[in-house]
């Protein structure tokens, strides 16, 4: 979790690489030393079947939620794009009750609700500002995409390993950020040395340690109960920014993070739903 809340501390530390790019860069430098270590240990990556298909697709969610999601961040704070991309909990909810047809118990609901309420009042609303709104706005369109990712990839895990399934989202999200980057006419190069290693620790600690660890967790937790744990992030996140940014939370702001964390604790209390099943 830790590690997922450095993602945003690196975009704004690779400045002035566009946004698009670094989340490109970091998906490529991560996937290369996958590819690597899979070469190494004399495993072949799985290309054909469900569960390597499955992981594609969330790694095409996963690439456009850090397309708008890395955008956002270089608009509006650190704290409140985190929050918003992480209201998950209400996509992931609404899709397991009206497609899935699947009941939410009501300590999740309860849960969820605390938890969403409590990130609100720590990290706040965007500014009044056209970039703020634009970023928050920006933000909530990542969460779609990462609910979605969230749901193939607890999916696609029924089929593979931790590791094949992260190199396949990580190509994927690849495809799709480099694709997005041209289109947008963003440049590839001519960055600062500083950019390129904060793009690098972006694939090391972000990709390779944050998401390895959520799609490692994906083989044995339903979207729901995962999407509630992620909101622990914008309360890293927070911390992070107000250290290393200087964006600070004051006292309303950190009552609302114990209102996360009690949350996350009522909702994992809760009777598990089904898990997905494999065919």
């Amino acid at each position: 979790m830790l590690g997922i809340a450095f993602a945003g501390i690196f975009i704004r530390l690779a400045q002035p690489a566009p946004p698009v790019v670094v989340a490109f860069y970091r998906m490529a430098f991560a996937a290369i030393a996958m590819g690597i270590w899979q070469l190494a240990r004399g495993r072949r990556v799985v290309w054909r079947g469900r569960g390597a298909g499955l992981a594609v697709a969330a790694g095409a969610f996963f690439g456009a939620d850090h397309a708008l999601w890395q955008t956002s961040i270089v608009l509006t704070t650190v704290a409140t794009s985190t929050l918003l991309v992480n209201i998950t909990p209400l996509h992931v909810g609404l899709y397991t009750r009206i497609v899935l047809r699947r009941p939410l118990h009501r300590r999740f609901v309860l849960g969820a609700g605390l938890g969403l309420l409590g990130c609100a009042v720590l990290l706040g609303s965007p500014g009044g500002g056209a970039d703020d709104l634009r970023g928050a706005l920006l933000a909530l369109g990542a969460s779609v995409f990462y609910a979605g990712y969230l749901l193939v990839i607890g999916e696609a895990r029924r089929d593979l390993d931790t590791i094949s399934a992260l190199f396949l989202v990580t190509c994927g999200a690849a495809v799709v950020l480099g694709i997005t980057a041209v289109l947008r006419g963003d440049a590839f190069q001519g960055f600062p040395g500083s950019a390129w290693a904060a793009m690098a620790g972006a694939a090391a600690v972000s990709q390779l340690g944050g998401v390895l660890g959520i799609v490692w967790s994906m083989r044995f937790l339903p979207a729901t109960l995962a999407s509630v744990a992620l909101l622990a992030q914008p309360i890293a996140a927070a911390g992070l920014a107000w250290t290393i940014l200087g964006e600070p939370v004051g006292p309303l702001q950190a009552l609302g993070g114990v209102a996360v964390l009690a949350g996350i604790a009522l909702a994992s209390r809760a009777p598990l739903a089904p898990t997905y099943r494999a065919g």
